[in-house]
């Protein structure tokens, strides 16, 4: 009985060893190789959506509900273009009110109109005869000229009746508000929004539509800031080629800085593209790639090396793995140009296997 109980304790205890030894021996073997910098033409490739670099909203000045159906998406439309109206009666029996009121009040201060006749500068009738010596009076003198088709004259016109200032003021305002409720395009495009479709309720002061141009595209790329420099003088130099691609059309455009006010660790910039023939869909995922013509220091490691998008591992002396988030440039025949994250010597993991994590330790070959 007792020799059943030593066995079974030894075969335990050579179990427990057997686990321990086959743990130790557990650690993932992996190969490195040393970061060294070296001087490369910066390319980067990277992949952005364009968008349109000229939108417009379209904003309504006055809130109302519509009596026109407003375009669909994607209709053209041209500069000047009406796109919808806004129901306006309201503002129109406000416009023929104060009409009236003007109308009435220019009357009430019109002048009545006085007439007078006068004789001719020279006149040498009977009747000047007999007003001179006194025989026929003045009164009866015109009587006599006016039968006789004399030159009737009348008083200086007086100046014409002015409406009251505040009532032209507001007929004014109220017509300029009238015109507003037909709203027309700004700018020449396609309808890229619309927010009142469902609605049909204008919002004064809220955009109701968007107008987009499709020519030309914008894309928007990151670039380490501490390349802003040789960004400028590869197109001080000519030597900057910018290109938008879908896989089988290439597109050459120009490149522009962006602001970097803040001293961000990366400058933005955006790759501009013309596009008269609508052959760049707008929303759609292109190929972009800048090359620079211009040497830059960097590493050049295995793209085999690259965890997820931009991830590597690194062994320190104790052969502990460290993880390092890098900026990459571009990817050209089986090696990634890295232009931030790694240091000169560090030791990259080349062939990093999936259960490998932060803190493990690992066999370097």
């Amino acid at each position: 009985m007792k020799m059943k109980k030593w066995m079974a304790c030894a075969a335990a205890f050579c179990l427990s060893a057997a686990m321990l030894l086959s743990g130790c021996g557990s650690r993932p073997s992996v190969h490195v190789m040393k970061a060294e910098q070296s001087r490369e033409p910066f390319t980067l490739e990277t992949k952005a959506a364009p968008e349109a670099l000229h939108t417009a909203p379209v904003i309504s000045q006055v809130s109302g509900n519509l009596i026109s159906n407003p375009p669909d998406v994607g209709t053209v439309v041209n500069a000047g273009d009406e796109l919808f109206k806004i129901d306006s009666s309201q503002y129109e029996s406000q416009a023929a009110a104060l009409r009236s009121q003007i109308a009435a009040a220019s009357q009430a201060a019109a002048p009545a109109h006085s007439y007078s006749y006068s004789a001719p500068a020279v006149d040498d009738s009977l009747e000047a005869s007999l007003l001179k010596q006194g025989i026929i009076t003045r009164a009866e003198y015109d009587r006599i000229k006016g039968r006789k088709g004399g030159a009737v004259q009348a008083a200086p016109a007086a100046e014409p009746a002015q409406a009251p200032a505040q009532l032209v003021a507001s007929l004014q305002t109220i017509e300029k508000t009238i015109a507003n409720c037909t709203v027309r395009a700004p700018i020449s495009g396609v309808i890229s929004q619309v927010y009142i479709g469902d609605t049909h309720l204008a919002m004064a002061g809220k955009p109701s539509l968007v107008i987009r141009q499709d020519s030309p595209v914008t894309a928007s790329v990151q670039i380490p800031a501490k390349l802003d420099n040789v960004m400028e003088k590869a197109k001080d130099d000519k030597t900057l080629t910018v290109t938008m691609s879908d896989g089988s059309e290439v597109w050459y455009g120009e490149l522009k800085k962006q602001p970097n006010e803040n001293g961000e660790k990366f400058t933005t910039y955006k790759v501009q593209v013309d596009n008269p023939d609508d052959e760049i869909t707008i929303g759609n995922e292109y190929s972009i790639r800048i090359e620079s013509g211009q040497n830059v220091s960097c590493f050049m490691i295995p793209k085999s090396a690259i965890i997820g998008d931009s991830t590597v591992a690194v062994v320190n002396d104790d052969n502990l793995v460290d993880m390092k988030s890098v900026s990459i440039a571009s990817d050209t025949g089986g090696y990634v140009l890295i232009m931030d994250g790694l240091a000169e010597g560090d030791r990259v993991i080349t062939d990093p296997p999936k259960s490998l994590d932060m803190g493990m330790q690992v066999d370097v070959k």
